[in-house]
């Protein structure tokens, strides 16, 4: 299992920009970000967070699932993965090692377009996770900065009543 990380304000609200735009350019019914581990980390569209929550997870077990076939394929990894239905497609892309952009949208509209728009949501994206591990990286949070240095575990069980 994976360490979680964390995506700051600044970042998130850059994700999320990026996420409305791609949205909206590619005429979409959702966008939305998803880990490794299947947490969704953003979206943009309408769908409740169970479902996307769900989603997210079964998403991540596929793209583990088509990537341990690639490997005895001679592939060592798939950048992309696309299920097509009468109605409905779902693109899936990697922005990086833990991170992939899911689209669904509408059998009608141009995969040419959906893919083109893609690519450049996900350059953006991954400007931003690289971001986002160098401030990880650089430890932003020092022990003296940690909101909770100090409190005890006597302090803890005094607010919570145990």
């Amino acid at each position: 299992m994976q360490e979680n990380f964390i995506i700051y304000k600044e970042e998130y609200d850059l994700i999320k920009k990026i996420l409305v735009l791609l949205r909206s350019s590619t005429m979409s019914e959702i966008v939305f970000i998803t880990d490794s581990e299947g947490h969704c980390i953003a979206s943009a569209g309408d769908m409740s967070d169970t479902y996307l929550n769900s989603i997210s997870s079964l998403i991540a077990g596929s793209i583990a699932a088509v990537n341990s076939i690639g490997k005895m394929i001679d592939v060592n990894e798939f950048t992309s993965l696309l299920t097509e239905s009468l109605t409905k497609n779902l693109c899936v892309s990697s922005i990086n090692e833990r991170t992939m952009l899911a689209v669904v949208f509408s059998k009608g509209l141009n995969l040419g377009l959906i893919r083109f728009r893609l690519k450049g949501a996900i350059k953006e994206l991954k400007d931003i996770f690289t971001i986002i591990n160098e401030k990880l990286k650089s430890n932003i949070f020092k022990d003296e900065e940690f909101p909770f240095e100090g409190v005890t575990d006597k302090d803890i069980d005094e607010i919570f009543g145990d």
